[in-house]
């Protein structure tokens, strides 16, 4: 299971940026589910990150930072660099994610999650509000593809290197399965199209720009690409049919069919 936390005031401006970030990647997920992903909106209590790391393989955690840095600034750590032993206390207020983390491994033992990533965001303004400034609510744009992608390698992780999947062409239209799809794709709704050593290839991205729409094709929710004309372009018969033996090329985040 990968468990993605977000953390922060929702009442304080840019201390909300890891919770607005979540709740997208949450709503992504209900519309687009990905097997053994999740999402969850932890707020502020630290408690609760603990407990939503049970059982996890991973964890990304988002959150906001206030370190003198230039504001939108994003930070990829490694868990294992924010982890802190805690000081004593009634209060439980006091208890932070980073102190989650640390009593998790201690309560958990081998059962707590082995990858731990934290993304965070320079604030810019912490006081009172609901607006985010400008530059965190870019930075959380970023984040959001970030995390987008680190989803599409644990989804695709769950299947060995040496896993195929059957694929159809049919008249310049690739036809992804709605089980692969939500594997592989994460939702996303346009790929780039790119030949290598004769196979071709789909790289999924979030903005179509240059590159392929993925449109639904079935009320099941099965996908399909017109691919017309780089099909043309590397010597396939747009007009045919064919049954292609496809496979998922990790180094470059595509998926890459040949003739079967």
């Amino acid at each position: 299971m990968l468990t993605i936390i977000g953390c922060g005031n929702a009442n304080r401006r840019d201390d909300a940026i890891g919770v607005r970030v979540a709740r997208r990647l949450r709503d992504r997920l209900e519309r687009h589910p990905v097997p053994g992903v999740r999402a969850i909106d932890c707020g502020t209590a630290g408690m609760e990150v603990m407990f939503a790391t049970k059982d996890s393989d991973a964890v990304i955690l988002i959150d906001a930072a206030v370190s003198g840095s230039e504001a939108g600034a994003v930070f990829e750590v490694p868990g294992s660099e924010l982890v802190r032993d805690r000081e004593p206390s009634l209060n439980l207020h006091d208890f932070r994610w980073d102190d989650a983390l640390f009593a998790g491994q201690k309560i958990c033992g081998a059962d707590f999650a082995d990858k731990v990533k934290v993304f965070l965001i320079e604030a810019q303004d912490t006081g009172f509000g609901l607006e985010l400034s400008e530059p965190v609510e870019k930075a959380g744009d970023t984040v959001y593809e970030r995390v987008l992608a680190c989803i599409a390698e644990h989804a695709v992780a769950r299947h060995s290197p040496e896993e195929r999947w059957e694929i159809q062409i049919s008249r310049g239209w690739v036809q992804i399965p709605v089980a692969l799809y939500e594997q592989l794709f994460s939702g996303r709704q346009g790929v780039v199209p790119f030949e290598l050593e004769g196979a071709l290839c789909f790289m999924p991205v979030e903005q179509v720009a240059g590159g392929l729409l993925v449109k639904i094709r079935s009320v099941a929710g099965d996908r399909a690409i017109d691919a017309s004309e780089f099909l043309r372009a590397n010597g396939w018969d747009d007009a045919g049919r064919y049954t292609c033996t496809a496979r998922w090329e990790r180094t470059l985040g595509a998926l890459a069919l040949e003739r079967a």
